[in-house]
């Protein structure tokens, strides 16, 4: 026999191979997707409990588990530490089969440009699923502060460069960001005062010895409420029903600001389509569920179901912004 038809008895013997693999693979995988979900499915938080990622994350946890008719439990494991790198590295070395899952916020998106040596990749490691929530924050200052409103504030922050201080949960949070985006649509420079949790940063908001905090409204709508803390302003486009009175920053003078924490489900790239089309399909089923619209609204929390490409496109864009406002405010891990 010639060299060449060796050569070819050896390319159609290798063609037949691969496609008998393929014909027994196939059905494996439609197998594998089509019992999906048979066996207990893990949410990582990667914060401490009692935080708002940790309530979205029980609540879309046991929803999964009645539209899935109660045959599977989901399980809520709180990985907190390292501006969520924890969990979310133990989710990125999670095999790709659904049964991993991670909730995040804005610090995903913020984190490859606060940390130079992150143990994963953020855009090529995960694959987003959907967004459960999008929740905004309050402009608050002490209830002795001078100036009565936002554009008060901010004129006076611009005439006081570098000297006006704002507090924060801590490097590349909700309160830091949010602040952050306002310094640099406002060309103001303020004074980053980091503290280690809401709690101690309102305390000292509230006493005076900090200027103001952008503080997401689960923790201070009760303080403002309660005349403890004063509201400027709220940082979604539209106000909030919990506080119709208080004008959105883009009212008050800072147009196109619109700056919310949104709650996203994440999976290990490589998750198969049928299982990332489940999982967001029924996310969207929750988002009509009155019980599920309630909790969210109670919260202050405005309820989203984007589609799988929405969502992509949504994270997307948020790694252009953040990327952005990360350098040109020089937001570093500390």
């Amino acid at each position: 026999m010639t060299t060449f038809n060796l050569r070819r008895l050896a390319l159609t013997t290798t063609v037949i191979v691969c496609t008998a693999l393929a014909t027994l693979l196939v059905p494996a995988a439609h197998g594998q997707t089509a019992t999906y979900p048979d066996k207990p499915v893990r949410i990582i938080v990667p914060f401490p409990p009692g935080g708002a990622a940790d309530i979205f994350a029980r609540l879309i946890g046991q929803k999964y588990g009645e539209l899935w008719a109660g045959k599977q439990a989901v399980v809520i494991d709180n990985r907190a530490g390292a501006s969520g790198i924890i969990g979310s590295d133990a989710t990125a070395k999670s095999a790709p089969d659904g049964y991993t899952l991670l909730m995040v916020t804005i610090g995903h998106a913020l984190n490859p440009f606060m940390f130079n040596n992150l143990p994963y990749d953020t855009k090529k490691d995960f694959t987003p699923i959907g967004v459960i929530a999008n929740v905004p924050s309050i402009v608050v200052v002490g209830p002795s502060a001078e100036g009565k409103t936002f554009k008060d504030f901010m004129a006076n922050a611009k005439a006081k460069p570098g000297m006006v201080k704002f507090a924060s949960s801590g490097a590349g949070t909700t309160s830091h960001v949010g602040a952050a985006l306002m310094e640099s649509m406002a060309n103001v420079d303020m004074l980053h005062v980091p503290y280690k949790g809401a709690a101690p940063a309102l305390q000292d908001v509230m006493g005076g010895r900090v200027d103001m905090s952008v503080d997401i409204i689960l923790s201070s709508l009760q303080l403002v409420q309660g005349n403890k803390l004063r509201a400027l302003a709220i940082t979604s486009a539209k106000r909030s029903p919990l506080l119709p009175d208080v004008p959105t920053v883009a009212e008050s003078g800072l147009p196109g600001y619109d700056f919310t924490a949104w709650y996203m489900l994440l999976a290990p790239s490589g998750t198969p389509a049928p299982i990332l089309t489940k999982l967001n399909e029924d996310l969207r089923r929750m988002a009509a569920m009155p019980d599920v619209r309630s909790k969210i609204e109670g919260m202050g929390g405005v309820v989203a179901s984007p589609t799988l490409k929405e969502t992509n496109d949504l994270l997307n864009g948020e790694f252009d912004r953040w990327s952005k406002v990360a350098k040109e405010r020089n937001i570093k891990a500390e």
